[in-house]
């Protein structure tokens, strides 16, 4: 059966989600490991799916509140706030974007030949996709080092800061739901350490 195929493909590999609290530092993870390993980044998976003419884009409109720019591209700031405003209008979007989401993982885990492949997926708790992932790498800071790197490089202010991290599920939360937790509060080297580490273990549980 064609579902018993796909089942053994993936068994030869393992997938691994790499999710974290804002501003922990996921993507450094991810480009540590892009040098070695596949990694995709559902971020991407999402802004494609809201390109004009694409899936999500269509099935977006279709709800009839989604804002849009003067080009007809989805006003994904709009959309986010209108989102952040309105748990039912959250809803909506998640139950078209999720299953678009996963069924691209689907698709690019079969094109993978590597044993240890990697999906930088920033909301993994929050979208319930646990059971698509073998082990999840959870990236954590502190408060503080959180708060300084997203007024720095995101150019948020403190109090929009402050906001997106109350609006994620607690970190303490996710490092228990997670198989392996990489603490980057000081210096790269020290989290690539860590990496360097957790890449040992999942391949010696992985034999």
């Amino acid at each position: 059966a064609k579902g018993d195929v796909f089942m053994s493909e993936l068994s030869k590999k393992k997938i691994i989600g790499i999710t974290g609290s804002i501003g922990a530092g996921k993507s450094k993870v991810a480009a540590y490991l892009r040098q070695t390993y596949p990694v995709l980044d559902c971020d991407k998976v999402n802004a494609q799916l809201l390109k004009k003419g694409n899936e999500g884009y269509k099935a977006l409109r279709f709800l009839g509140w989604v804002p849009t720019l003067e080009n007809q591209e989805i006003d994904k700031k709009g959309m986010a706030q209108a989102m952040f405003q309105s748990p039912e209008k959250k809803a909506a979007v998640e139950a078209i974007l999720h299953p678009l989401i996963q069924k691209a993982m689907e698709q690019w885990v079969q094109k993978q030949s590597t044993s240890l492949i990697f999906i930088e997926v920033p909301l993994l708790f929050e979208s319930h996709m646990e059971a698509f992932f073998d082990s999840i790498w959870c990236v954590v800071t502190s408060k503080e080092v959180a708060l300084s790197r997203l007024e720095t490089y995101r150019n948020f202010t403190e109090a929009e800061a402050k906001a997106r991290m109350r609006a994620q599920m607690d970190p303490e939360q996710k490092k228990k739901r997670s198989n392996i937790v990489l603490i980057n509060d000081t210096t790269p080297q020290a989290l690539y350490k860590q990496i360097q580490r957790a890449l040992k273990k999942e391949g010696e549980t992985f034999e």
